[in-house]
């Protein structure tokens, strides 16, 4: 045959065109399709069934530390992304198959357990009869499927820590995927599928070390424990910061604002439940708790909520109304919603009075804000209204003179303003002479009663009555008839 000839080159054979083939097609073609990657994870994107068991396509290193995979995802885009996501779903069911496989041979290894151990109650009465090493053997045996039982719970306890950080960094991945839009539903439910410690009931041995295993494993109970303390670390950081905030606010409202006791407490409580609200969610999360439904179910509800708690929204709005006008403050005698008394405390829905029994009563806000409110305390001074009724037959001047002398020689009656004392009115049983001084508003009390008793005393020496309300009656008799008679 005729030899083919190619240009700057050796002259080919027919026996060397089949080598030629090979070298130049058919080996580079195999070799590209063993070790590129790319291809063979873009034709399963989207189906992480399908994903094969190769590292990730940029993060080739499956211990990489948590911290450092959140920087490296974060400037991949979706596509890249999606990669990632499908080669780290390979390893980690790649890791699930071989907790599988390890679970198996447990399996295997308690049956064949259970099958030397009956073997040797049947063989007891022969081997009491007749010593052998049979017995022996079957010691030898049942310590050596002991060993390799142990071995594979060991080996389950440690792939279950290993599939616990492959599910770590997947999530990483599936987080940095849903904020740009992908989709990671599908690989969420699998990791939940395959999370979590399996204990198998049916064996002791079994049960008791797989939770030891996972109590000392770094992934397991390590991991939980140093979550605990960091949540409670959280939780004593926030109540301690809250209640400087608090303290911190209530000075500065105080000192700078000028509100009233009312809104500078309820203001710094108000921020003090924010800032706890606000640690507890953080404190969540240290627990590994996805706090985003729970923010999402609060919004939905929001409307719900709204509509059912109208009465409630009503106080709310009352509340807020009553801050902003500030009829009353902490410790002034009010008379609000139909109860007197001393304000104690007041939230956004109600407000607290105590009375002069020392009762505590709580009104709510749109009951006082919809009403008259008479605020008794909230001047430094106060006109004491008393009225003494005396007989027609008495002296009224003497009686005056009597009345001023006692007003004017109480040490807390005030001279500015000066009290009156004066005939008001000439009444049905009596000569009323109104009687009206000043004092502090605390002495308010304590002068009514005090000048009370000694203008009753100094009646009674005076010779004064004070009348009480009479009626005469008159019996008029007329003649009986005649027939009558």
């Amino acid at each position: 045959m005729k030899a083919f000839t190619c240009p700057n080159r050796m002259p080919l054979t027919p026996d060397a065109i089949p080598l030629m083939i090979f070298s130049r097609i058919i080996l580079p073609a195999v070799t590209f399709l063993v070790f590129c990657p790319l291809p063979l994870c873009a034709q399963t994107d989207g189906d992480p069934s399908a994903a094969p068991a190769e590292p990730a396509v940029k993060i080739s290193d499956p211990q990489i530390p948590i911290d450092q995979l959140e920087i490296m995802v974060k400037p991949m885009t979706k596509a890249e992304l999606q990669r990632e996501a499908d080669a780290w779903f390979a390893l980690l069911r790649a890791k699930g198959g071989e907790i599988a496989e390890a679970r198996l041979g447990v399996k295997r290894v308690i049956s064949d357990q259970e099958s030397t151990a009956a073997a040797g109650t049947t063989d007891d009465a022969t081997a009491a009869a007749e010593p052998s090493d049979a017995t022996a053997e079957q010691e030898a045996a049942e310590q050596e499927m002991a060993e390799e039982k142990q071995t594979l719970l060991d080996d389950v306890n440690v792939l279950q820590d290993e599939r616990t950080a492959l599910s770590d960094r997947l999530e990483v991945v599936l987080d940095s995927l849903e904020r740009k839009g992908g989709e990671a539903e599908e690989y969420r439910s699998y990791i939940s599928a395959v999370s979590g410690i399996e204990l198998d009931t049916t064996d002791v041995q079994s049960a008791w070390s797989g939770f030891v295993g996972w109590l000392l494993s770094k992934e397991g109970g390590q991991r939980w424990a140093w979550n605990l303390i960091k949540f409670l670390v959280i939780l004593l950081i926030t109540w301690m910061v809250a209640k400087i905030v608090a303290t911190s606010v209530n000075w500065l409202l105080d000192r700078k604002v000028k509100l009233s006791q009312l809104a500078e407490r309820l203001i710094a409580n108000s921020i003090k439940n924010v800032v706890f609200v606000i640690g507890f969610a953080v404190a969540l999360t240290a627990l590994e708790i996805d706090i985003t439904p729970i923010v999402a179910a609060i919004g939905a509800t929001g409307l719900v909520v709204g509509l059912a708690l109208q009465g409630t929204l009503s106080n709310f709005a009352s509340g807020l109304m009553i801050l902003v006008n500030r009829p009353f403050d902490v410790g002034n005698v009010v008379t609000a919603g139909g109860i007197t008394g001393t304000v104690d405390k007041m939230n956004l829905i109600s407000t607290t009075f105590r009375t002069f029994d020392n009762q505590t009563i709580h009104v709510p806000n749109n009951s006082i804000w919809n009403n008259v409110i008479t605020n008794i305390t909230a001047n430094e001074n106060r006109r004491v209204d008393m009225e003494f009724g005396i007989g027609y037959g008495d002296d009224f001047e003497k009686a005056e003179q009597i009345i001023l002398e006692v007003v004017k020689s109480h040490e807390l009656v005030l001279d500015d303003p000066a009290p009156v004392v004066v005939t008001h009115a000439l009444a049905d049983s009596s000569v009323n002479i109104v009687c009206r001084p000043w004092a502090k508003t605390s002495d308010w009390w304590q002068v009514k009663t005090d000048i009370t008793r000694a203008v009753k005393q100094r009646f009674d020496e005076a010779g004064i009555s004070i009348p009480f309300p009479q009626r005469d009656i008159y019996v008029h008799q007329v003649a009986a008839s005649a027939e009558k008679a």
